[in-house]
């Protein structure tokens, strides 16, 4: 089978033109039409046909189940290009969160130092969710991720190395500051700082929220812990962190969640699924998996 045929072929199913899909590949409207007859004979099925009369264009069912698999063909094609691009390389291209990178990693990084694999690592720092999507697509090939609950993907296998519960945070100003505790329940009507961008907080939170029947009141949200922490000090609302995220210098007190979720911060080591490690990428991720969450 062409590869260019799937091409071709996935470009007619979004435009249903031939003339307009020979225009965009530079090529001739012979080229296409004869690229959809190889692909109907491979597959011994009409996949598009044509109402002359009426000038439609119509997928058949055949038509619409290859396009489903031709799109994941695709996407693998160009995975498989990256990934052999980059196995010529040295550098190791690495997913680090932020918080990760705070609060775990430094236990890492000095025997990544001593053995010459931290300046090895081409680091990309975004938020747990966003280091999903670039895993997935190849445009990074390990990576430390944080997650409500253990990671389990079909396409990618994770070493889970902890996890830490969440905390809420209060200013010491804040009357809930005398307690060592508290439930989601009684924070219906609660002024939150909330976390946004690609981070795990915000799926957690949800789900607590949903637990406790609480529609959280969120006056502000940032994807700068620091700033957030800030906030909550200021006493302007409250907050919910790992409690990792937190220590005596910020100003703010931690309490206990009451509710019991099975979200906590976890935190693993996550490749792709057959996805074929370097040597130097196992030492990493051997080195990783001895950080203590």
């Amino acid at each position: 089978m062409n590869t260019k045929d799937l091409e071709y072929f996935l470009a007619m199913v979004k435009y249903k033109n031939y003339t307009y899909v020979a225009k965009q590949f530079l090529v001739s409207q012979p080229a296409i039409t004869q690229a959809i007859q190889r692909l109907e004979r491979e597959f011994g099925a009409r996949l598009i046909e044509q109402d002359r009369a009426h000038h439609q264009t119509t997928i058949t069912r055949a038509g619409k189940l290859l396009y489903k698999n031709a799109q994941m063909i695709q996407a693998n094609i160009a995975l498989a290009h990256r990934e052999i691009e980059q196995s010529s390389k040295k550098k190791i291209r690495f997913g680090l969160p932020p918080i990760i990178g705070t609060f775990y990693f430094p236990q890492a990084a000095a025997e990544l130092l001593k053995k010459g694999y931290l300046s090895q690592l081409k680091i990309t720092e975004a938020g747990s969710a966003k280091l999903l999507s670039e895993l997935t697509d190849g445009n990074i090939d390990v990576a430390l991720i944080g997650s409500p609950r253990p990671i389990s993907y079909d396409d990618l296998e994770a070493i889970h190395l902890g996890e830490r519960p969440f905390n809420i945070i209060v200013s010491p100003e804040n009357p809930l500051a005398k307690r060592q505790s508290i439930s989601f329940t009684e924070l219906n009507d609660v002024n939150f700082i909330g976390m946004n961008g690609n981070f795990v907080h915000p799926q957690a939170f949800e789900a607590f929220c949903r637990h406790a029947d609480v529609k959280p009141n969120i006056i502000y949200s940032t994807p700068d812990i620091s700033w957030l922490k800030s906030i909550v000090r200021a006493n302007l609302g409250i907050g919910f962190l790992v409690k990792d995220a937190v220590n005596s210098d910020d100003g703010v007190v931690c309490l206990a969640i009451e509710d019991p979720l099975p979200e906590r911060f976890n935190v693993s080591v996550v490749i792709r699924k057959g996805y074929v490690l370097t040597k130097d990428e196992k030492e990493l991720i051997e080195i990783l998996s001895t950080m203590n969450v």
